[in-house]
């Protein structure tokens, strides 16, 4: 299991922890205590040793004078994934009751059409660039010019592709000598 870290700071790391619902149960925290701690913080009343000691109890680390990092598995990003694709309906047309785990290559094809930058670049956390350009090329650029605008953004930010028009130009000619060949 691979784990990735979130550098932030110590107001950052605050104020990812004060925003998840129920934080303090899991770190033997009273509610009263939490609610306090959170309104005082939100006033800019809190402590800089209580706001060390929260974050410390809290599951963070501090990694260099006042920059934490929080620990975020494989499994929670994918997640957080599969929660937005279903909140964009992409999977409308599946049966939900039959959808256990979504394949890898439909996975990322999906994030690729419809999720955005920020967790496109999620997606190259969890899976290899070269999985992932192998699902582009199979799934999506052969669907050019429905896609061209994405195509040459992925290519050139993505795959540090010099020349996108060019390498789309290559593969779309290349699935029309495919196709042609084959009738």
């Amino acid at each position: 299991m691979v784990i990735f870290v979130l550098n932030m700071t110590t107001e950052q790391a605050l104020n990812t922890l004060f925003s998840e619902r129920a934080w303090y149960k899991d770190f033997g925290i009273k509610e009263s205590s939490a609610r306090s701690y959170k309104k005082r913080f939100i006033e800019g009343r809190l402590e800089l040793e209580t706001q060390m000691k929260i974050l410390k109890v809290s599951g963070f680390r501090m990694v260099q004078q006042m920059r934490w990092e929080k620990t975020v598995k494989n499994d929670q990003l994918r997640k957080g994934l599969e929660k937005k694709l279903y909140e964009e309906k992409v999977f409308w047309s599946y049966d939900k009751s039959g959808i256990d785990i979504i394949p890898d290559d439909v996975f990322i094809e999906k994030v690729l059409l419809h999720l955005d930058i920020e967790d496109v670049q999620i997606l190259f956390m969890l899976f290899p660039k070269k999985k992932i350009q192998k699902v582009w090329q199979k799934e999506i650029l052969v669907q050019e010019p429905l896609y061209h605008g994405l195509n040459r953004l992925y290519s050139f930010l993505f795959f540090n592709i010099k020349h996108p028009d060019r390498y789309i130009r290559y593969y779309k000619n290349k699935r029309l000598k495919s196709v042609i060949c084959k009738g």
